[in-house]
């Protein structure tokens, strides 16, 4: 019953997101065969899915498997550099691909209320709170930002593409990139006096009706990523090539 005054949202705490977003960091730079990579990839997966997220989990497996795919069938290839290029691209994106997973997985499902509940639970500082306050509530204002402006250009025949950045790098960044630094300057003030006013640096302890705390599906995931990082790192430490 006490659980029911609460929102609460996605089924794992924003604490076990960053460990997960941690681990994630630790794990791509342990291996680089394709098939430790799938594994890892599959890892998170699998915990986003549970989250309620299949679509988008959906889009990083086709991207895997044809990053693999083409990899393969490319190096029958005479390498040139567009080739070579196209490799790293892919390599890269591959790699970095379970972080890029955890990534979106937290700025999708974590509201701005609950990163702060959660970061004002870990202590942090008035001016990081605030800090970071802003960054999450700006990110959505620049995507509005961006798609207005880049409407109003196209009226005037000028859109943000790959022809226009190399025959007319002057007109798209006049028109596109200092308008939008200009907006994001003054979003980031007013919505840092939003917080201000809203008392989010007021000396006093704070209530949420998000219900912050370490539950099942946390400990048990937690528990997996420590499993797999130890096992991970003694084949490490025993010569295994992965």
């Amino acid at each position: 019953m006490e659980n029911s005054k609460f929102v609460l949202g996605s089924k794992y705490d924003l604490r076990t997101k960053l460990i997960l977003l941690i681990g994630a960091n630790i794990l791509i730079f342990l291996g680089f065969d394709w098939i430790y990579q799938s594994l890892i990839t599959l890892f998170f997966l699998v915990i986003t899915i549970s989250d309620g997220y299949k679509k988008s989990a959906i889009r990083y497996i086709l991207f895997f498997v044809i990053s693999v795919v083409l990899e393969k069938s490319l190096t029958y290839f005479s390498m040139n550099f567009l080739l070579n290029l196209t490799l790293f691209i892919l390599a890269i994106g591959r790699k970095f691909l379970p972080c890029i997973i955890v990534g979106k997985w937290i700025l999708n499902s974590t509201s701005v209320s609950s990163a702060v509940a959660t970061l004002q639970k870990l202590k942090l500082s008035k001016d990081s709170l605030i800090m970071i306050s802003v960054i999450f509530r700006c990110l959505p204002t620049i995507k509005d930002e961006w798609s207005h402006i880049n409407m109003a250009m196209k009226t005037r025949g000028i859109s943000v593409s790959l022809y226009n950045l190399f025959h007319r790098p002057a007109a798209t960044m006049e028109y596109f990139f200092v308008p939008l630094f200009v907006s994001v300057i003054e979003i980031g003030d007013e919505l840092s006096q939003s917080a201000i006013i809203r008392g989010l640096d007021a000396p006093v302890n704070k209530t949420s009706r998000h219900l912050i705390k370490f539950r099942k599906n946390d400990i048990g995931v937690l528990i997996l990523m420590i499993l797999i990082l130890s096992i991970v790192i003694f084949m490490k430490v025993s010569g295994w090539d992965l």
